[in-house]
């Protein structure tokens, strides 16, 4: 991924993407993206999980923290956290301290590795799922948590599923 984009260059951005470079590179680069892997996919799940009740740039700020305590959003790997992970991950003041949050993070992963046997990936079952935030919601919220109909549309939206919105003057606007 590069980083060539910075706030101050001439591009103008949805507002909610002008308060820093960070932010800035998510919005030009990633936001709207599909990911390459199924780590990828749960890990823009997971930021948008953490993401609620916040604002985008705590959670932006802290990312290199979540995908240190979520070993990289390996889905393996924290499918397999235990209690002792969650108390360790509840110290840790490089991520959220939510418990619920990190919790789920957990349950979500075994929702993925399920989704994964069943459809060989998760990329693939959502390639095949309609584009229709409604009904992919009907489908996952039974194996997911800390997953609402505003979690839902935001993660579709950051992964390309559901094209995200732009403000009309934004450059990504109508691309």
């Amino acid at each position: 991924m590069t980083h060539n984009s910075s706030i101050t260059d001439d591009r103008v951005r949805c507002a909610w993407a002008q308060s820093d470079d960070l932010i800035a590179r998510y919005h030009d680069e990633e936001w709207g993206k599909t990911p390459g892997s199924d780590n990828q996919y749960f890990e823009s799940l997971m930021l948008e999980v953490f993401q609620s009740g916040l604002s985008w740039r705590t959670i932006l700020h802290r990312r290199e923290g979540f995908r240190q305590a979520f070993a990289r959003f390996s889905i393996p790997v924290v499918a397999n956290y235990t209690q002792h992970e969650v108390e360790r991950l509840m110290e840790d003041e490089k991520i959220i301290r939510h418990r619920g949050k990190i919790e789920a993070a957990i349950i979500n992963a075994r929702a993925f590795q399920t989704i994964q046997k069943q459809a060989g990936s998760f990329r693939d079952w959502l390639q095949h799922m309609p584009c229709d935030d409604r009904v992919i919601y009907r489908a996952l919220k039974p194996h997911l948590k800390f997953f609402g109909p505003t979690v839902c549309i935001s993660f579709l939206q950051s992964v390309g599923k559901v094209t995200p919105p732009h403000d009309p003057d934004c450059w990504l606007a109508d691309q």
